[in-house]
């Protein structure tokens, strides 16, 4: 009887204590805004709230416009400007920590 509560105390420590797969990643879209030279400003992440951050740097396996992924990032003390005419769009530019295809 002890073996046993034994046995089950250390499963449920084991199961509270495993971190989740998912933890700390966001749900974003890939979306390719056009050309960086011309109107447009490359890849942007678009989140559910429908906010968009500008990656720094976004691995070419990732640059498909519409894929969805799960991101880690944080935010640099870098910011971006968009466009050649008025009016432009300003984004704060984001280190992605971690990037992967979203899991269905």
């Amino acid at each position: 009887m002890r073996n046993r509560f034994l046995l089950i105390t250390l499963f449920t420590i084991l199961i509270c204590s495993c971190k989740k797969k998912d933890e700390g990643f966001q749900d974003a879209k890939i979306l390719d805004t056009g050309d960086i030279t011309s109107e447009g400003c490359g890849y942007v992440l678009q989140f559910p709230d429908g906010h968009q951050e500008k990656p720094y740097q976004l691995l070419s396996t990732y640059q498909h416009n519409g894929l969805d992924v799960q991101v880690k990032y944080h935010v640099s003390d870098m910011s971006d400007t968009c466009g050649s005419a008025a009016p432009y769009s300003y984004y704060q530019l984001i280190i992605i920590d971690e990037i992967r295809n979203k899991r269905p």
